[in-house]
């Protein structure tokens, strides 16, 4: 039921409204008119007067804008996408125009068509696909009134569009009371609404049609109020027969809801019983009220009363006066009363239209257990799951198992609901569900996946040490029931153990790791998951040589593979192996599977992963846009994002500045539990300062990144380490350094590796100018540019030192093109000190057509320039086709171009 309010004389707030917050209203408005859309949250207790000042607003938006209203509803939470219905239903004859997947996707959600169950921001992306196109005809305002009560799936896909719409001529407006109580909008600009002062309170106060006043019980009640301009209208109702407020000392929703209950009290019984009815379906339809009441032996005009006492309004739809009426009405009914209400209602239901509110009341309405009730919600759970509505199946677990009798299935019950409160992000809210699976009667197998739930609970909120433990337990508990589901259980224990390594102990790791190898064995036909599993347990158990193997046949039966799921980690496989191609072709892999499957809670981390890669190639400006992206994607969905592709790219770019921002932000994250990132920031900082030619100030973090695990970035640390202890004079650092990079590298024995291997050789030998031709002729076959130019000044530099100033210039040269060309810029400074130190004027190379350019233009240049469409991009960097063409106006412009073919024509690299 729509819950606009409809206060009592709204012109008397609006001077006040006027005077503070409507203009700021106003600008957004206008300022979507004008083609930038804008979210507002704008939030006050009940009664400030939300509603009236969004109604002010949108009244004044002006002609040919289309208005979309929609509320939540307390009783409705639990339903998916009910507000998102409501916002979208006046534009489904649209949705034929979106991209098919986003179509598919948005009739799934709203149950219009069958399908698979789709991700919430592809949803998002079709919600805001649907918004632009109703934006070609002039400006949207979307209000949102009472968000507060509004179900997760809505909240999360409206916060994607919200930080999406900067290029539509689109507002989007929420009204709400705590602006805490929906995190997904958290993030969103805020208005606070102001409570009047005494003055514009006492003049509202002289307004009003009652008994003149006492000027003492005037000033108690203006005091009483306490500037809330709906508590003022209603107050003077409840004065008691001494003419003074019986309300002293209450907080002003209990006077106001006060108000409404005293005269709900004093209404006959047949419509008391009506507004009950109303309050507990909140669909606003007349017609349907009419039925349930005739259903429940009432009429529609006993509603009367209540319309006389301004409680209800009837008309086309039935609108409660005020949200607080709605609540208040509700929690006056005693419980048998809310119970035969929702019985009532479940009733005019028709079963095939709408099955999940039928289902609902009927679980609302049952004061006892009752097995087919309970069935009917597990049923409608997975009809909720299969349209993207996560939190929706939650709900109906979690009542599911409150109606189960049987023991062994509320415990079953209890389990499945717990599993679904996990895949909707509320892992917090999963504790009371799983002390009743634990207190219940368990097989083994339903043991292990409660074990195996704790552990992925826990490594999902940050708690490492934990949930390695767990899983691993859980992988034991299931090794004679379910080999398959043991293994991959053992490859998520294994997982969380590399976050939870702390302080250069791997102890963790490789017990673990054993652990596992004493499990089942892999089948006889393995998976790459399986060869991924073993040669990870044998890499942290037996060593690089043994593992090699198991890892390198991992990594290519991962190149077939069309489920993304393990892909991060076959990734760090491939880094293992010092295999770039590998890491590069996974990683380029894992994004379009992600886009693909419009996975875009998983898409942030496979664009770190390709971020990384494209870093260690040299494309310095590709891996900015994948970062800035990743970002945006994560911001979008509200997640936590600690950016370690960013940081290796600054670090690697020589940016002190950014570099140092982005360490204390990751540190940060590590102090919340994220501790694997210490590890990404020591490696990072002794990069940065290697690059900067602070030798000494990179040895610390690489020693302390080195001496972990020997496990990625571990792994990647030594050759830092090697630099930095040689320069620094600490030969005793860099020699057990070399030994343990030559175990690594040579039995992975790779290009990448080998190289490196060779440089590092080379700085530790009296005569080294062989080992640095073997490092560049293994390097110069390889991906990895920022190894190579590092050869060449490495090399450059020790010429110098030894007096061949011809050959030095040579190296030197090179290296400062290569670092130059790919935007490297402490180590090409570096590399300039050196050959002006040789009385040489190092020049910078050609500048690049995307150097004018930000990042996230050059990303979009790049690809439009082979010839995809504004959609065909929207799509894939998930922002809509107006956002693009606003993109590419300002890439000609800068460019200095006017066409697609001009910009296919520049060479804009890789």
């Amino acid at each position: 039921m729509s819950e606009h309010t409809t206060q009592t004389r709204p012109d008397l707030l609006l001077p006040s409204l006027a005077r503070r917050e409507l203009p700021s209203l106003a600008r957004l408005l206008e300022q979507a008119r004008q083609g930038a859309g804008a979210a507002l949250v704008v939030h006050g207790e009940a009664g400030l007067g939300k509603t009236v000042l969004l109604d002010r607003a949108v009244a004044a938006a002006g002609p040919g804008a289309t208005i979309l209203r929609a509320a939540g509803a307390e009783f409705e939470q639990e339903l998916a996408f009910t507000v998102l219905h409501q916002l979208c239903l006046p534009l489904l004859h649209l949705a034929d125009r979106l991209p098919a997947p986003q179509s598919l996707a948005l009739k799934t959600a709203f149950d219009l068509e069958e399908g698979t169950a789709p991700d919430p921001l592809v949803i998002g992306l079709a919600v805001l696909g649907l918004l632009a196109e109703a934006a070609t005809s002039g400006p949207v305002a979307c209000v949102l009134d009472d968000a507060q009560w509004m179900d997760a799936g809505s909240a999360q896909v409206l916060a994607f569009v919200a930080r999406r719409i900067q290029a539509e001529p689109v507002a989007l407006l929420f009204a709400m009371r705590d602006p805490q109580a929906v995190p997904a909008l958290a993030a969103l600009p805020r208005l606070p609404l102001s409570p009047l002062t005494d003055q514009e309170a006492g003049l509202l106060l002289a307004s009003m049609p009652h008994t003149p006043l006492d000027a003492e019980i005037r000033r108690q009640l203006i005091a009483e109020a306490r500037g809330n301009p709906l508590a003022l209208l209603k107050l003077p109702r409840g004065l008691g027969p001494a003419g003074y407020p019986s309300h002293l000392g209450l907080p002003v929703t209990d006077l106001v809801e006060q108000s409404f209950q005293h005269r709900f009290g004093t209404l006959p019984e047949r419509t008391r019983r009506l507004l009950v009815l109303a309050a507990a379906e909140p669909l606003g339809d007349t017609g349907f009220l009419r039925r349930a009441a005739e259903l429940d032996g009432l009429t529609l005009s006993d509603i009367e009363p209540a319309e006389s006492a301004e409680l209800v309004q009837v008309g086309a739809d039935v609108r409660f006066r005020h949200p607080l009426v709605r609540s208040a009405i509700y929690r006056l009914a005693t419980e048998t009363q809310r119970r035969h209400a929702h019985h009532a209602l479940a009733r005019a239901f028709d079963p095939e239209h709408r099955p999940d509110r039928r289902i609902w009341h009927q679980a609302q309405a049952a004061d006892q257990p009752d097995e087919h009730l309970a069935g009917e919600l597990e049923r409608l759970a997975d009809r909720a799951r299969r349209r993207g509505g996560v939190a929706a199946a939650a709900a109906f677990l979690e009542r599911a198992t409150e109606l189960t009798p049987e023991p062994a299935l509320k415990t079953e019950r209890a389990l499945a609901a717990a599993q679904a409160k996990h895949q909707a992000g509320a892992s917090e809210q999963t504790g009371a569900l799983l002390t009743v699976a634990d207190a219940g009667p368990l097989t083994d197998a339903g043991r292990a996946r409660l074990l195996r739930l704790r552990g992925q609970i826990a490594f999902s909120l940050r708690r490492d040490d934990d949930a390695p433990v767990l899983l691993l337990e859980a992988a034991e508990q299931m090794a004679p029931l379910d080999a398959a589901l043991a293994r991959r259980t053992a490859l998520e224990a294994l997982w969380a153990a590399t976050g939870a390594e702390r302080n250069g102990d791997a102890h963790g790791i490789k017990a673990v790791a054993a652990a596992v190898l004493r499990g089942p064995a892999a089948p006889t036909a393995p998976q790459p998951a399986d060869l991924l599993l073993d040669g990870l347990a044998t890499l942290f158990t037996q060593g690089q040589q043994t593992a090699a193997p198991l890892l390198r046949a991992a990594v290519d039966g991962f190149r077939q593979v069309d489920d993304p799921s393990w892909l991060p980690v076959a990734c760090r496989a491939a880094w293992d192996l010092w295999d770039e191609v590998a890491l590069e072709d996974l990683a380029t892999r894992c994004v379009e599977l992600a886009q693909e499957a419009g996975a875009l809670t998983f898409l942030p981390l496979a664009l770190n992963f390709q971020a990384v890669a494209a870093t260690y190639t040299g494309r310095f400006t590709a891996a900015s846009a994948m970062t800035e992206q990743a970002h945006a994607l994560t911001e979008a969905i509200a997640g936590a994002f600690v950016p370690y592709a960013a940081i290796v790219l600054a670090a690697h770019q020589g940016d002190r500045g950014r570099a140092r921002a982005l360490f204390e932000q990751s540190m940060r994250a590590a102090a919340d539990g994220a501790g694997g990132f210490v590890t990404i920031v020591e490696y990072a900082t002794s990069v940065l300062y290697n690059g900067l030619g602070e030798h000494a100030a990179a040895l610390a973090p690489a020693r302390q990144a080195a001496g972990r695990s020997r496990l990625f970035w571990s792994a990647a640390a030594l050759p830092e380490l090697i630099e930095a202890a040689v320069r620094a004079g600490r030969l005793d650092l860099a020699g057990p350094a070399l030994d343990e990079l030559a175990e690594l590298t040579e039995a992975a024995g790779t290009g990448w590796g080998l190289g490196v291997l060779a440089r590092c050789r080379a700085l530790l030998s009296d005569t080294p100018d062989q080992l640095y031709q073997e490092a560049l002729d293994h390097l110069a076959g390889t991906r990895v540019a920022v190894q190579l130019a590092r050869t060449h000044l490495l090399h450059g530099e020790w010429l110098a030192r030894s007096g061949a100033r011809l050959q030095a210039r040579a190296s030197l040269r090179e290296a400062h093109r290569m670092f130059d060309r790919m935007g490297a810029t402490a180590f090409a400074a570096r590399a300039a000190r050196a050959l002006r130190d040789l009385g040489d004027r190092p020049v910078s190379s050609a500048s690049s057509p995307l150097d004018a350019l930000t990042s996230q233009e050059a990303h979009i240049a790049r690809r439009v320039a082979t010839g995809r469409t504004s959609r065909e991009v929207a799509a894939d960097l998930f922002l809509s086709p107006r956002t693009i063409d606003n993109h590419l106006r300002n890439i000609y412009r800068k460019l200095g171009i006017g066409s697609r073919r001009q910009l296919r024509e520049l060479d804009l690299g890789t």
